[in-house]
Protein backbone atom coordinates (compact mmCIF):
# COMPACT_ATOMS: atom_id res chain seq x y z
CA UNK A 1 0.00 0.00 0.00
CA UNK A 2 1.33 3.33 -1.36
CA UNK A 3 2.10 6.04 2.08
CA UNK A 4 -0.67 8.14 0.54
CA UNK A 5 -3.22 5.93 0.36
CA UNK A 6 -2.24 4.52 4.21
CA UNK A 7 -2.89 7.91 5.51
CA UNK A 8 -6.23 8.71 3.63
CA UNK A 9 -7.61 5.27 5.15
CA UNK A 10 -6.29 6.24 8.56
CA UNK A 11 -7.85 9.54 8.00
CA UNK A 12 -11.32 7.89 6.96
CA UNK A 13 -10.87 5.89 10.17
CA UNK A 14 -10.50 8.33 13.09
CA UNK A 15 -12.95 10.92 11.06
CA UNK A 16 -15.73 8.44 11.31
CA UNK A 17 -14.68 6.65 14.81
CA UNK A 18 -14.65 10.34 16.21
CA UNK A 19 -17.91 10.89 15.00
CA UNK A 20 -19.48 7.75 16.38
CA UNK A 21 -17.89 8.55 19.98
CA UNK A 22 -18.95 11.80 19.94
CA UNK A 23 -22.85 10.54 18.78
CA UNK A 24 -23.00 7.39 20.81
CA UNK A 25 -20.58 7.81 23.80
CA UNK A 26 -18.50 5.22 22.85
CA UNK A 27 -16.92 3.03 20.22
CA UNK A 28 -13.69 5.23 19.25
CA UNK A 29 -11.20 2.83 20.58
CA UNK A 30 -13.46 -0.33 19.52
CA UNK A 31 -13.98 0.99 16.21
CA UNK A 32 -10.24 2.56 15.11
CA UNK A 33 -8.01 -0.10 17.26
CA UNK A 34 -8.41 -3.43 14.72
CA UNK A 35 -8.59 -1.10 11.98
CA UNK A 36 -5.54 1.27 12.57
CA UNK A 37 -3.63 -2.20 13.17
CA UNK A 38 -4.16 -3.44 9.89
CA UNK A 39 -3.33 -0.86 7.88
CA UNK A 40 -0.65 1.05 10.03
CA UNK A 41 0.64 -1.96 11.89
CA UNK A 42 0.24 -3.17 15.86
CA UNK A 43 2.29 -0.63 16.72
CA UNK A 44 1.73 2.13 15.40
CA UNK A 45 -1.72 1.32 15.41
CA UNK A 46 -2.52 1.39 18.81
CA UNK A 47 -0.13 4.46 19.85
CA UNK A 48 -2.05 6.48 17.33
CA UNK A 49 -5.12 5.05 18.71
CA UNK A 50 -4.03 6.16 22.59
CA UNK A 51 -2.58 9.22 20.79
CA UNK A 52 -6.34 10.73 19.54
CA UNK A 53 -8.20 8.96 22.58
CA UNK A 54 -6.12 11.53 24.94
CA UNK A 55 -7.22 13.85 22.93
CA UNK A 56 -10.92 13.29 23.05
CA UNK A 57 -11.01 12.69 26.71
CA UNK A 58 -8.91 15.45 27.80
CA UNK A 59 -11.85 17.95 25.54
CA UNK A 60 -14.40 15.91 26.75
CA UNK A 61 -13.01 16.22 30.56
CA UNK A 62 -12.87 19.90 30.36
CA UNK A 63 -16.63 20.02 29.43
CA UNK A 64 -17.94 17.68 32.10
CA UNK A 65 -15.40 19.12 34.98
CA UNK A 66 -18.03 19.55 37.59
CA UNK A 67 -19.29 16.03 37.21
CA UNK A 68 -15.98 14.28 37.89
CA UNK A 69 -15.57 12.18 40.37
CA UNK A 70 -12.08 12.84 41.66
CA UNK A 71 -11.88 10.53 44.29
CA UNK A 72 -12.39 7.30 41.92
CA UNK A 73 -10.52 8.89 39.00
CA UNK A 74 -7.44 8.30 41.52
CA UNK A 75 -8.60 4.83 42.92
CA UNK A 76 -9.20 3.68 39.49
CA UNK A 77 -5.50 5.31 37.88
CA UNK A 78 -3.96 3.54 40.65
CA UNK A 79 -5.19 0.21 39.57
CA UNK A 80 -4.63 0.82 35.99
CA UNK A 81 -1.24 1.35 36.61
CA UNK A 82 -0.44 -2.17 38.06
CA UNK A 83 -2.42 -3.06 34.91
CA UNK A 84 -0.30 -1.75 32.42
CA UNK A 85 2.89 -3.29 33.99
CA UNK A 86 2.24 -6.64 32.27
CA UNK A 87 0.69 -5.22 29.27
CA UNK A 88 3.85 -3.19 28.32
CA UNK A 89 5.64 -5.88 28.60
CA UNK A 90 3.38 -7.84 26.46
CA UNK A 91 3.57 -5.15 23.66
CA UNK A 92 7.38 -4.60 23.83
CA UNK A 93 8.40 -8.47 23.90
CA UNK A 94 5.85 -10.39 20.96
CA UNK A 95 6.19 -10.27 17.50
CA UNK A 96 4.17 -8.22 15.30
CA UNK A 97 1.85 -11.11 14.10
CA UNK A 98 1.52 -12.27 17.64
CA UNK A 99 0.66 -9.00 19.04
CA UNK A 100 -2.20 -8.39 16.12
CA UNK A 101 -3.32 -11.83 17.60
CA UNK A 102 -3.61 -10.44 21.11
CA UNK A 103 -5.24 -6.93 20.01
CA UNK A 104 -7.78 -8.54 18.00
CA UNK A 105 -8.50 -11.40 20.94
CA UNK A 106 -8.80 -8.84 23.38
CA UNK A 107 -11.14 -6.72 21.46
CA UNK A 108 -13.16 -9.40 20.60
CA UNK A 109 -13.67 -10.27 24.26
CA UNK A 110 -13.83 -6.84 24.95
CA UNK A 111 -17.06 -6.74 22.52
CA UNK A 112 -18.82 -9.37 24.11
CA UNK A 113 -18.15 -8.35 27.69
CA UNK A 114 -20.44 -5.04 26.47
CA UNK A 115 -23.09 -7.09 24.52
CA UNK A 116 -22.91 -10.31 27.51
CA UNK A 117 -21.72 -9.04 30.70
CA UNK A 118 -24.26 -6.29 31.92
CA UNK A 119 -23.02 -6.53 35.55
CA UNK A 120 -21.11 -8.73 37.48
CA UNK A 121 -20.66 -9.23 41.72
CA UNK A 122 -17.11 -9.33 41.08
CA UNK A 123 -17.07 -5.75 40.18
CA UNK A 124 -18.86 -4.50 43.07
CA UNK A 125 -16.73 -3.04 46.23
CA UNK A 126 -12.85 -2.24 46.43
CA UNK A 127 -12.32 -5.14 44.75
CA UNK A 128 -14.14 -4.40 42.02
CA UNK A 129 -12.41 -0.88 41.90
CA UNK A 130 -9.29 -2.54 41.38
CA UNK A 131 -10.52 -5.22 38.91
CA UNK A 132 -12.04 -2.41 36.99
CA UNK A 133 -8.81 -0.35 36.84
CA UNK A 134 -6.39 -3.17 36.42
CA UNK A 135 -8.31 -4.78 33.46
CA UNK A 136 -8.48 -1.66 31.94
CA UNK A 137 -5.19 -0.67 31.83
CA UNK A 138 -4.07 -4.13 30.93
CA UNK A 139 -6.38 -3.82 28.03
CA UNK A 140 -5.94 -0.29 27.17
CA UNK A 141 -1.87 -0.81 26.75
CA UNK A 142 -2.32 -3.49 24.92
CA UNK A 143 -5.37 -3.75 22.38
CA UNK A 144 -6.79 0.61 23.01
CA UNK A 145 -9.49 -0.65 24.18
CA UNK A 146 -9.79 -0.34 28.00
CA UNK A 147 -13.40 0.59 28.07
CA UNK A 148 -15.59 -2.17 28.55
CA UNK A 149 -14.52 -3.03 31.87
CA UNK A 150 -15.43 0.28 33.02
CA UNK A 151 -19.30 -0.69 31.87
CA UNK A 152 -19.91 -3.32 33.79
CA UNK A 153 -18.09 -2.09 36.37
CA UNK A 154 -20.38 1.15 36.46
CA UNK A 155 -23.67 -0.92 35.57
CA UNK A 156 -22.71 -3.25 38.69
CA UNK A 157 -22.16 -0.48 40.66
CA UNK A 158 -24.96 1.59 40.02
CA UNK A 159 -22.68 4.33 39.21
CA UNK A 160 -24.85 7.55 38.48
CA UNK A 161 -24.20 7.87 34.28
CA UNK A 162 -23.57 11.84 34.39
CA UNK A 163 -20.36 11.35 37.03
CA UNK A 164 -19.50 7.78 34.89
CA UNK A 165 -19.61 9.52 31.94
CA UNK A 166 -17.45 12.44 33.23
CA UNK A 167 -15.14 10.94 35.50
CA UNK A 168 -14.21 7.98 32.92
CA UNK A 169 -13.12 10.60 30.40
CA UNK A 170 -10.65 11.74 33.09
CA UNK A 171 -9.26 8.43 33.68
CA UNK A 172 -8.83 7.84 30.33
CA UNK A 173 -6.98 11.14 29.98
CA UNK A 174 -4.58 10.04 32.48
CA UNK A 175 -4.85 6.29 31.08
CA UNK A 176 -3.55 7.46 27.92
CA UNK A 177 -0.85 9.41 29.22
CA UNK A 178 0.89 6.31 31.15
CA UNK A 179 0.06 4.00 27.94
CA UNK A 180 2.18 6.12 25.93
CA UNK A 181 4.51 6.61 27.94
CA UNK A 182 5.10 2.72 28.18
CA UNK A 183 5.06 2.16 24.21
CA UNK A 184 6.08 5.69 23.49
CA UNK A 185 4.35 8.03 20.60
CA UNK A 186 4.05 6.99 17.35
CA UNK A 187 6.48 6.87 14.85
CA UNK A 188 4.91 9.42 12.30
CA UNK A 189 5.94 11.84 9.27
CA UNK A 190 4.58 15.72 10.04
CA UNK A 191 2.26 15.66 7.64
CA UNK A 192 0.60 12.26 8.76
CA UNK A 193 0.35 14.18 11.95
CA UNK A 194 -1.70 16.58 10.39
CA UNK A 195 -3.77 13.91 9.06
CA UNK A 196 -4.82 12.41 12.92
CA UNK A 197 -5.54 15.81 14.16
CA UNK A 198 -7.31 17.47 11.86
CA UNK A 199 -9.73 14.02 10.91
CA UNK A 200 -9.94 13.15 14.49
CA UNK A 201 -10.94 16.92 15.20
CA UNK A 202 -13.71 17.14 12.18
CA UNK A 203 -15.06 13.73 12.90
CA UNK A 204 -16.18 14.99 16.43
CA UNK A 205 -17.34 18.51 14.73
CA UNK A 206 -19.69 16.79 12.46
CA UNK A 207 -20.66 14.43 15.58
CA UNK A 208 -21.83 17.10 17.26
CA UNK A 209 -23.82 18.46 14.18
CA UNK A 210 -25.02 15.12 13.61
CA UNK A 211 -26.02 13.49 16.91
CA UNK A 212 -29.48 14.40 17.21
CA UNK A 213 -30.57 13.40 13.46
CA UNK A 214 -28.81 9.37 14.16
CA UNK A 215 -30.71 6.96 16.33
CA UNK A 216 -28.01 6.16 19.04
CA UNK A 217 -29.25 2.23 18.96
CA UNK A 218 -28.60 1.72 15.54
CA UNK A 219 -25.46 3.35 15.73
CA UNK A 220 -24.00 1.16 18.52
CA UNK A 221 -25.07 -2.29 17.16
CA UNK A 222 -23.07 -0.61 13.87
CA UNK A 223 -20.46 0.29 15.94
CA UNK A 224 -19.72 -3.03 17.24
CA UNK A 225 -20.48 -5.27 14.34
CA UNK A 226 -17.96 -3.42 12.07
CA UNK A 227 -15.65 -3.74 15.05
CA UNK A 228 -16.12 -7.30 15.58
CA UNK A 229 -15.20 -7.73 11.92
CA UNK A 230 -12.05 -5.62 11.99
CA UNK A 231 -11.15 -7.80 15.50
CA UNK A 232 -11.39 -10.74 13.14
CA UNK A 233 -9.40 -9.68 10.04
CA UNK A 234 -6.36 -8.38 12.86
CA UNK A 235 -6.32 -12.22 14.44
CA UNK A 236 -6.36 -13.52 10.79
CA UNK A 237 -3.80 -11.60 9.77
CA UNK A 238 -1.67 -12.48 12.64
CA UNK A 239 -2.14 -15.68 12.14
CA UNK A 240 -0.79 -16.22 8.53
CA UNK A 241 1.87 -13.77 9.48
CA UNK A 242 3.41 -16.83 11.40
Amino acid sequence: MSVTATWILTGAVLFIASMVQRVTGMGLALLASPFLVLILGSTTGIQTCQFVGLGVCLASAVALRRDINLRRTGLLLVASAIGLLPGVWISRTLSSAWLSIVIGSVTICALASIQFLRRSSVFEGRKGVALAGGLSGFMNVTAGVGGPPLVVYANSTGWRYTEYVATVQLFFTGLNVMSLAGRGLPQVPGSAWAVIIATAAGGTLLGNFAGPRINDNLARRLVLAIALVGSLATVIRGITSL
